[in-house]
């Protein structure tokens, strides 16, 4: 008997784990593929980690702009890049292994859960296992759309990606999302000529209004075509044809319109059955989780692990789930990231103040060569409660606003904290002082 089976040693599953560690709980684990998850192996740090090397490549050809010349011209290596995010990948993966191999038990292999008589256990490899509460934390898994099926040749999903012998000339992506994004970054710095469709009226469709219009003209600038409101209604060979009747060919399309939950099996009295689940992420069977991308959410790795927080104090302590707003961020140059109420969001106008102010006013943007983007905040009763930004390392300006949302701290406060000049973190004090 096992006080907590884990299915799934993705970021809520390894967050699961070690505070269940340390509060000297019997832990079992199943994961069927490497630890770590989809963020590890194939989302969040290989992503960035080509990332890294798509922007430092596309840099070269602004380094007059700083003064600096490269006279003998350069090129990039797309294997050597790879071989570089395998290597990172790899660390964590050995590291994560070093620290809960000891500590659990750990099972390589699909599992499935059994119910029975308010007994709750999990088969794998034809072998059953007992366990007093059970955290799903299985993840996710790349939409494919019904009329473009994954062929890992044409028709590419973002996992795909990883395992191109070579970068294609053109590529054509669905979706604006983060994925989409980030994707369209990279292969562009690379010199693919990159399209982007987007189904709905706006990019990126989860940010704030002036967000969207900020990444249009990243887009332009970087010479990435895009498509609103429109959809692929046909392909034929390599050509696509929109809804729009423009018409086009491309040597890859990448699906990126989303992901869908992973869900376990689940036999209750020799009969397969769905998942209910709640919103304090518990479902029809007591003492049953489910975290992280599989309740899909918020799709996020650090929402995952704030989950398995939750639940875990909720098991050992029986503390209430708390919830709270967790920030988005798109890796492209500027960053982009957000948090809270968004403007349209906003229904009585006159309850809420909006704030906006460019990066260039920070004398720091300048120095850094990053003076494009903005940002803004909503503020409602002398309290922020939205927080957008278009900049160069917006990842970490975020959290110094997702602090100020999440500990309430009241603008007035707010004024009189002293920030370090010249740097980008200026900017919560200057778009306070803009009208």
């Amino acid at each position: 008997m096992y006080d907590l089976a884990i299915i799934g040693l993705g970021p809520a599953g390894l967050e699961a784990a070690q505070i269940a560690i340390k509060n000297g709980l019997k832990v079992i684990a199943f994961e069927k593929k490497d630890l770590g998850g989809t963020c590890l192996n194939v989302g969040c740090i290989p992503t960035k980690a080509i990332l890294h090397s798509s922007e430092v490549y596309s840099s070269l050809n602004k380094l007059s702009d700083i003064g600096i010349s490269i006279q003998d011209g350069y090129s990039y290596d797309w294997q050597k890049i790879l071989e570089r995010k395998n290597n990172i990948v790899s660390k964590f993966n050995k590291s994560l292994d070093l620290l809960l191999s000891k500590k659990i038990t750990i099972i390589k292999a699909d599992a499935q859960i059994q119910i029975s008589n308010n007994s709750i256990q999990i088969k794998a490899e034809d072998y059953l296992y007992q366990a007093k509460n059970v955290i799903i934390a299985t993840g996710s898994k790349s939409i494919e759309l019904s009329n473009l099926k994954y062929d890992n040749d044409f028709v590419l999903s973002s996992d795909d990606l990883f395992s191109l012998n070579e970068l294609p000339k053109s590529i054509a992506i669905i979706g604006s999302g983060a994925i989409g994004l980030e994707w369209a970054k990279i292969l562009s710095d690379f010199d693919v000529e990159v399209k982007i469709i987007e189904k709905a009226s706006n990019l990126a469709p989860i940010m704030d209004i002036d967000i969207q219009k900020r990444i249009e003209r990243v887009l332009k600038l970087n010479k990435i075509q895009f498509f609103k409101d429109d959809f692929i209604k046909e392909v034929i060979g390599k050509k696509i044809i929109l809804n729009s009747n423009t018409e086009f060919e491309v040597d890859k399309i990448l699906c990126a319109v989303g992901r869908k939950p992973i869900l376990p099996r689940i036999i209750l009295n020799e009969a397969d059955v769905e998942l209910e689940l709640n919103s304090d992420y518990s479902c029809q069977f007591e003492n049953i989780y489910v975290v992280g991308d599989a309740n899909k959410e918020s799709m996020l790795a650090h929402s995952a692990s704030y989950q398995a927080k939750q639940i875990l104090n909720k098991i050992l302590f029986n503390k209430k789930i708390i919830k709270k707003p967790s920030p988005s961020v798109i890796y492209i140059t500027p960053e982009i990231a957000s948090i809270g109420a968004r403007e349209q969001d906003i229904k009585d106008d006159n309850a809420y103040k909006i704030k906006k102010i460019l990066i260039g006013a920070l004398a720091k943007s300048w120095c850094d060569n990053a003076n494009d983007g903005l940002v803004k905040i909503i503020i409602k009763d002398d309290f922020i409660v939205g927080a957008h930004i278009v900049s160069k390392d917006a990842s970490s300006l975020i959290s110094i606003f997702n602090i100020l949302i999440d500990k309430k701290i009241p603008v007035s406060e707010i004024e009189d904290i002293i920030f370090p000049h010249p740097s980008l973190a200026e900017v919560v004090l200057e778009v306070l002082k803009n009208d």
